[in-house]
């Protein structure tokens, strides 16, 4: 039969759109095994209909999500940044390293591909860290702004508002939307490409109208950025630190 080839199936759970590889054989039992690399494989009996397999993933979403999370805390994580000569940050999808000086005067300047710092003391991170991090704030506040006016711009037809925009360091995630309507966005997103801060964006302007992850969210999602998922991919697969 022509649905019981090999194919991937997407499993939604908490936002997310997780791919199953489903393999029929003839076994007797359904199996779902979730592994270390977050990819996810089922084994289905070969007399067993597609609507049932369907049921039985939606029935287990929950737990295939759980063990992708509890997976993805032991994933090698990035070293701590030094912020010294020659380490590398990101701004806008791109690396760049670090040159740090000696100055009277605090300031930041980008150059070619390198982030200059100038500091009293060069050798105390504490004090490179915090004149890079308000450097990363005073970029990402009208990078964020200009791109949230893009996003309701080219929503005519909901007649949105333009909403209260916050930046704050936020843990666990890029952004939220308050049932007041107010949008918060993680500084750290300054660091991602363009492509991937309008889709986070995009997915807060989306929550103004919708405040849950329900069909009816996405499909509004998908109306305002066709291509979301893959930039979703893409903001995925940048781990930084």
């Amino acid at each position: 039969m022509p649905d019981k080839i090999a194919q991937t199936i997407l499993v939604e759970y908490a936002g997310e759109h997780i791919p199953v590889s489903l393999k029929f054989t003839e076994r007797k039992r359904l199996s779902i095994s979730v592994h270390p690399n977050g990819s996810v494989t089922a084994l289905a009996p070969a007399d067993r209909s597609m609507d049932d397999v369907l049921a039985h993933l939606r029935r287990r979403r929950s737990w295939i999500g759980k063990q992708r999370r509890h997976f993805e805390r032991y994933q090698p994580l990035p070293a701590e940044k030094r912020f010294i000569s020659g380490e590398t940050h990101w701004y806008l999808g791109r690396q760049y390293r670090l040159r740090v000086h000696h100055s009277e005067d605090t300031a930041v300047k980008l150059i070619g591909k390198f982030l200059n710092i100038y500091v009293p003391t060069p050798c105390e991170s504490k004090g490179v860290r915090y004149a890079l991090d308000a450097w990363y704030r005073s970029h990402a506040e009208p990078i964020f702004r200009t791109r949230l006016n893009m996003c309701l711009k080219s929503l005519p037809s909901l007649r949105l508002s333009e909403p209260r925009l916050r930046i704050r360091h936020m843990k666990g995630r890029w952004g939220s939307c308050s049932k007041a309507g107010t949008i918060t966005l993680n500084i750290e997103l300054v660091k991602m490409p363009l492509h991937c801060i309008e889709y986070v964006i995009a997915h807060e302007v989306c929550h103004l109208l919708i405040h849950d992850h329900s069909p009816a969210f996405f499909r509004l999602l998908g109306r305002c950025m066709p291509d979301w998922e893959r930039r979703k991919e893409r903001l995925n697969s940048l781990v930084l630190r």
